[in-house]
């Protein structure tokens, strides 16, 4: 008996050796506690997380499955052949008489129209054209056969086809609008395909930004003869015939999408007036050059839409003709503020039928040499019409400091022949204001005349 309670005596004090030496546990501080509790959190945070992100990308799963069920049920269906039409059965033939013709069918079948995927493939053999059906035997007069009876037709009806699809209109990419008065308002505003990359020419036909016909300055090609001309009220004893050869060409133009292009442009310009009177002292007609004025200009043309502005730096100098100096005895240089530099905005827009327009400029010269504000508005109407001659007409209203921002008013009517860009214009026109040619600009200037304008590019 003592041998068998001294094992279990052992064991017992060695368990309570074990238990007393291992320390007791320590109770955490308030940080402690907080920094576990925080990880915690954290751990549980990620856990759901994970939960979440394995639920979402379980359902991603499901879509994509769904998706692809539909896509292979959809091709399926495409391909899965056209159910053969049954054929009648034929029927016990009925004897006719011996001069009777055989029974016409009451009804052939109509072909139904071959699928794309068919023609595709026809195209692509090279076939020969759709059969139709045989041509009917001439009817003959029988007895009917009984509603039951059907008599087989000569010849087998063409095996039927899936009827193919309506084919789908294709719209017609509208070209981007590059002469705004030409323009229809409502192609700008039509449906247009984004062009995949910009679109650059050198050399463009058209305008961005067509020049102002009835801005007496612009580079344009035209000739007026005046027989009403008046200066500070009195009239002139002769007719003054301006003429001027001017263009603008565009260079290059950069289109990034239909309605939204840029062009850089250069236009040069010669403006002459002529005197056309009597000379009483030798007694005949004499034609002599009044002035010349010459001007230079870089523009920079934008369209975004019905929205076109120009940006345009020129330099613009006027000469008297030697004729003119001579036959007015001008002996000493007179000032001559009419040789400057200008910076210039004009914004235009189609509204019915109305080009408008307006825009600000400042000179780059010395107060001392010129003033530097100007300031220009318009209104052009032509209809755009498909016929040979067209009403045209508009006024051109310029503003300068120099000459104490007294209008200068150029007004016209008349009709546009041709069917080009290059039409030519027949105006009757009118003009009151300062001088718009030559150094003499402080002069009150008014006349009538009949103008012939062209835009050679």
């Amino acid at each position: 008996m003592k041998h068998a309670l001294l094992p279990l005596l052992l064991t017992f004090l060695t368990g309570s050796l074990v238990l007393a030496q291992q320390p007791a546990p320590r109770t955490l501080t308030p940080a402690e506690q907080r920094q576990k509790e925080k990880i915690e959190r954290e751990i549980q945070r990620e856990r759901q997380v994970r939960a979440e992100w394995l639920q979402k990308q379980r359902e991603y799963e499901a879509r994509q499955a769904e998706k692809e069920r539909q896509r292979q049920a959809k091709k399926a269906e495409k391909d899965r052949p056209a159910p053969p039409v049954e054929k009648p059965k034929p029927a016990d033939p009925v004897k006719p008489e011996a001069d009777a013709q055989p029974i016409a069918p009451a009804s052939a079948p109509k072909p139904a129209e071959p699928s794309r995927r068919e023609r595709r493939e026809q195209r692509r053999k090279e076939a020969a054209p759709a059969v139709t059906p045989a041509p009917e035997p001439a009817p003959a007069v029988v007895t009917p056969p009984p509603a039951s009876v059907v008599v087989t037709p000569a010849e087998p009806a063409p095996p039927a086809v899936r009827p193919a699809r309506p084919k789908r209109e294709r719209r017609k990419a509208t070209a981007p609008v590059i002469d705004s008065v030409s323009a229809t308002p409502a192609s700008a505003n039509a449906e247009q395909p984004r062009l995949s990359r910009p679109k650059h020419e050198f050399l463009p036909k058209g305008h961005l930004f067509d020049p102002i016909l009835l801005d007496p300055l612009e580079a344009q090609t035209y000739g007026s003869v005046l027989p009403a001309y008046y200066t500070e009220g009195s009239r002139y004893k002769g007719s003054i015939v301006p003429f001027a050869f001017g263009f603008a060409k565009p260079f290059y133009r950069r289109t990034t999408e239909p309605g939204r292009s840029e062009e850089i442009v250069l236009d040069l310009a010669s403006f002459t007036q002529f005197e056309v009177y009597w000379d009483a002292d030798k007694g005949r007609q004499r034609r002599q050059i009044m002035n010349n004025d010459y001007k230079i200009s870089i523009i920079y043309n934008v369209r975004r839409g019905a929205n076109n502005y120009r940006f345009r730096f020129y330099h613009l100098s006027s000469h008297l003709g030697d004729d003119y100096i001579y036959r007015n005895r001008i002996t000493a240089p007179s000032p001559n503020s009419v040789n400057y530099e200008v910076v210039d905005a004009t914004y235009s827009r189609m509204v019915q039928n109305w080009r408008l327009y307006g825009g600000l400029g400042i000179g780059l010269r010395k107060t001392s040499e010129r003033e530097r504000l100007s300031a220009q508005l318009g209104a052009y109407y032509k209809k755009p019409s498909e016929r040979l001659a067209r009403l045209v007409g508009g006024v051109d209203v310029k503003f300068w400091q120099q000459t104490d921002f007294r209008p200068g008013i150029h007004g016209g009517v008349g009709v546009e022949v041709g069917r080009t860009q290059n039409n030519l214009t027949f105006l009757l026109e009118g003009y009151s204001g300062f001088r718009p040619y030559s150094q003499f600009e402080q002069q009150q200037t008014s006349w009538i005349g009949i103008g012939v304008y062209l835009n050679p590019f």
